[in-house]
């Protein structure tokens, strides 16, 4: 069942492309609906540019709709217009743009990707959601980035907060918060059509969007990616390539003025090679093997809102989401989600806007191990229940707010987690305002802390000796307090600044304590290295981003973040924190400009600087180019260079050890 999803999910782009090239012939009779006209118009190339925050809304700070210049929280919007002028064809590579943010290419189809430090491959203190959806591994603690390759013109606007945010959203949202959130089906309506080739990927895809009545309307989708292998220092081939198919569906539906709709879902498949040297109980006791690794998955998810009166409004959002990862070498994972929520909003009087909402999640992991790794317990069932509560009271009205909110939550690793948090925010004119915040986050262990028994080495001595990492059942939720204070000003229409300081307090961090006594195991000698909580420390830093409308025609940004971690643990362990340092850039910035060049041309150009981690990865200066031509109205073509000042460099300390290129593609894309 699982290789044909994989086949289907590979195979059904590439045919809805194809068909979407031809319109239906009726849908042609028809006349365009008010939607398809507003989403054909933006098939032109933008005449003026101009960006004003307080136009700006935001969601996922206070789970209700608000103006990002009324949030007390370091918050930053990438907009579609941001997605499309930075020339990105994946998430992270859109999500560079974000002051605060650490995002670093591991290899073809790996990324670190983490907000104010413990940046990793699968980084645990950043939860990722797609419409509300959770894309965090409960396996690994991570988000599994080439498995998340959205439709990125469907696109919206990716909400990320730097800082906790566990009051609302709960555990593991420690960090930050990358909310993606994905247009209504009215503003899809019409056909797309899309392909590019370049030195280093390769895509093709198309959406069809529609409506059955003058209240309900779809779109389906579907896309296909090829990208190229990275090479090593010695420009070895690092046979890492991979390609994943994706296909999708969402429909909304108003059938009144209180009541609307939304029904979506995704399925996807591909393949990866992933070279890895591995340790193997016999000599020559490691093997390095390149396996054509595979992933798959799918997800349903409906929500409904209700406008109870102008005043109140509730929702009810559940979702099923399913993926597995086979790993021919490592571990297979299959993992099942089923989740719902729900919350109502609620003013009430003319200084309280309160907020509530209960939900669950459950989810069922089944893991076939090997040498390297294996569980206790393969097949486990995990819970999370919880409850939140948060009121925004007006101290003065119009002037100055306090939030005062928490989650409750009740998971089966640690029991019940209670994370408050209180927010302030002072207007102290029209156009500019401070605010202060105080929160406490927690991570919950994952079912690798607490399960796993994972080979690290193996030495050639006699007998062999394995050095293992063991799981501890006894593992604590990782806590934070945050501290934070942000100012936001726009001292003229064109101009705006937005600038945050912050210092985190951290207690139980994860680490790996000091070696235990060896044990005799199927004629080896196991030495075990047991998990534990044992580590402290404190993260501080300042962000900084700016936005200029020089002219009409003419914007820039630009960013700069400045991190310290200071991480503390016994003697007697591994020194595993001293290391989670060594990965946090200290000093990172960005310029970034859109320039409409003509009414038809346009040329955008993006500089990212990042300091030095631990070595490979060096400092390195980053330019990125587009240029984007429209041909005609609704065929537009687009020129992409990444990476042009190197010929190559390292992004993150991996192995094997991968390169990032320079590249180049061009795209055309077709709305009808």
């Amino acid at each position: 069942m699982g290789s044909f999803l994989m086949k289907f999910a590979c195979a059904l782009p590439v045919a809805l492309a194809v068909l979407l090239a031809v319109t239906d012939a009726e849908a042609q009779e028809q006349p365009l609906a008010p939607a398809t006209q507003v989403a054909s118009s933006d098939s032109e190339m933008d005449k003026i540019l101009s960006l004003d925050i307080s136009d700006l809304t935001v969601t996922s700070a206070s789970k209700r709709t608000q103006k990002l210049t009324d949030t007390a929280a370091a918050v930053y919007v990438i907009t579609q217009e941001d997605i499309k002028r930075s020339g990105a064809t994946t998430i992270p590579d859109a999500l560079r743009m974000v002051p605060g943010l650490e995002v670093a290419q591991t290899s073809s189809d790996t990324w670190a990707i983490a907000s104010r430090g413990f940046n990793n491959a699968l980084s645990d203190k950043l939860l990722v959601m797609i419409d509300g959806r959770s894309i965090y591994s409960p396996v690994h603690s991570g988000v599994y980035w080439d498995d998340q390759s959205t439709f990125l013109p469907d696109i919206e606007r990716i909400e990320v907060i730097r800082g906790p945010g566990s009051s609302l959203w709960g555990a593991n949202a420690v960090d930050g918060i990358i909310n993606i959130i994905t247009k209504n089906a009215a503003d899809t309506q019409g056909n797309y059509v899309s392909a590019a080739v370049g030195t280093a990927e390769n895509f093709v895809e198309g959406r069809q969007g529609g409506k059955t009545d003058d209240n309900t309307f779809y779109r389906v989708y579907g896309q296909y990616s090829h990208y190229g292998p990275t090479q090593n220092m010695n420009n070895d081939d690092n046979n890492d390539s991979w390609y994943r198919g994706r296909s999708g569906f969402r429909v909304d539906s108003t059938p009144s003025g209180q009541d609307s709709y939304t029904v979506q879902g995704d399925v996807y498949g591909g393949q990866q090679n992933t070279q890895q040297t591995l340790p193997i109980p016999v000599s020559p006791f490691s093997a390095t093997t390149a396996p054509d690794d595979s992933s798959y998955g799918g997800n349903i998810l409906a929500r409904w809102n209700h406008q109870v009166s102008s005043d109140s409004s509730t929702s009810l959002q559940a979702y099923i989401d399913h993926y597995s990862l086979l790993q021919q070498d490592i571990a297979d994972q299959h993992v099942s989600t089923a989740d719902i929520q729900f919350q109502n909003n609620i003013k009430l009087d003319d200084r309280n806007n309160f907020i509530w909402g209960a939900g669950s999640r459950f989810y069922y992991e089944d893991i076939l191990g090997t040498f390297e790794a294996s569980f206790n317990d393969p097949s486990s069932t995990h819970y999370i229940f919880n409850t939140f509560a948060q009121d925004e009271y007006a101290i003065v009205r119009d002037k100055v707010f306090l939030t005062l909110g928490s989650k409750f939550e009740y998971n089966d690793y640690t029991g019940f987690e209670f994370e408050p948090s209180s927010r302030i925010a002072w207007h102290l004119t029209d156009t500019q305002m401070v605010w202060a915040a105080v929160s406490r986050a927690v991570r919950t262990p994952s079912s690798i802390e607490e399960d796993v028994s994972l080979a690290a080495e193996v030495l050639p001595t006699t007998p062999a000796t394995v050095f293992r990492l063991e799981g501890n059942p006894d593992q604590k939720d990782e806590d934070l307090i945050a501290y934070e204070i942000g100012h936001r000003i726009q001292p003229v229409r064109n101009l705006s600044f937005d600038t945050t300081a912050y210092y985190n307090d951290f207690n139980n961090l994860l680490t790996l304590g000091p070696p235990g006594t060896p044990v005799m195991s199927n004629g080896l000698e196991v030495v075990p290295y047991e998990v534990n909580n044992l580590g402290s420390g404190h993260v501080f830093g300042a962000e900084e981003a700016a936005s200029w409308n020089v002219t009409s025609n003419w914007r820039l940004m630009g960013s700069y973040t400045f991190l310290k971690m200071v991480l503390e643990e016994p003697p007697s362990n591994t020194a595993s924190l001293q290391s989670t340092e060594g990965l946090a850039p200290e000093h990172q910035f960005s310029v970034r400009s859109y320039w409409n060049v003509t009414d038809k041309v346009q040329w955008d150009n993006m500089l990212y600087y990042v300091s030095a981690i631990t070595p490979p990865a060096g400092t390195y200066f980053r330019y990125d180019t587009r240029v984007g031509w429209q041909i005609v109205p609704g065929i537009e073509a687009s020129l992409i260079g990444r990476n042009l000042l190197d010929n190559e460099h390292a992004e993150f300390p991996a192995t094997p050890q991968a390169q990032i290129p320079r590249s180049a593609l061009a795209q055309i894309s077709w709305k009808f």
